[in-house]
């Protein structure tokens, strides 16, 4: 499939958890097995939900787990002043590179690394055993994925050359900017894009998010 696929004014009456299988498999989002998360500036309706409201930096979903999931689709149930979201092409960012870039490496990718950089960032958790659980997460994979692009995010990953990194690879002409509209179906790869956000302040968003395997996608 294309790098991002998007679907305008898509709906289906099925419970979500049924018509996301027409994309794709699901995979499990979080400790307690949720395939479907929320991001919100509202009040949530499910219980496992993210905050709209905050920036996120460029990152990759789950990018400190060891089997990190090929896609992520984004329902997008409610947009008003949304915002957009952003995907940096990182195929493309790895193509264009000069050779002292493209020195295999193996990286570590943790969520230390995000506190670091942002400690206020806010996050619930149910318990303390699994906020330091999450907060221990990481892995490492090659800097170089199948000679074909970078697996690198400004979030997560530790690299002896990451500031060349953020200086190539989040240049304009790899960005795609896509305003938020009701009804969006986005579905984008996690590995070979980037994606970063501004938070919704002084608009209203809710999205579904799920995270997918064996993308059915063309």
């Amino acid at each position: 499939m294309n790098l991002i696929s998007i679907q305008n004014n898509f709906y289906d009456s099925r419970p979500p958890e049924e018509w996301i299988r027409n994309f794709g498999d699901p995979v499990a989002q979080d400790y307690n097995g949720a395939t479907i998360i929320e991001i919100t500036t509202e009040y949530p309706i499910r219980n496992e939900s993210l905050s709209a409201k905050m920036d996120l930096p460029w990152h990759h979903d789950k990018g400190y787990k060891k089997d990190v999931h090929s896609h992520v689709a984004l329902y997008c149930v409610t947009a008003e002043n949304a915002g957009a979201i952003q995907f940096c092409n990182m195929k493309a960012a790895y193509e264009d590179a000069p050779e002292e870039l493209k020195v295999p490496e193996l990286c570590k990718h943790s969520v230390k690394k995000f506190f670091e950089q942002y400690p206020d960032h806010p996050c619930s958790f149910n318990s303390k055993a699994e906020e330091r659980l999450y907060k221990k997460s990481h892995a490492y994979h090659d800097l170089i994925q199948n000679d074909e692009y970078f697996f690198f995010s400004e979030a997560y990953t530790d690299s002896i050359i990451r500031d060349k990194l953020i200086e190539h690879c989040y240049q304009e002409k790899y960005i795609t900017t896509h305003e938020y509209n009701t009804g969006d179906l986005i579905i984008y790869d996690n590995k070979r894009l980037c994606h970063r956000r501004d938070g919704t302040v002084d608009g209203k968003k809710r999205l579904l998010r799920f995270a997918l395997n064996n993308v059915k996608v063309n």
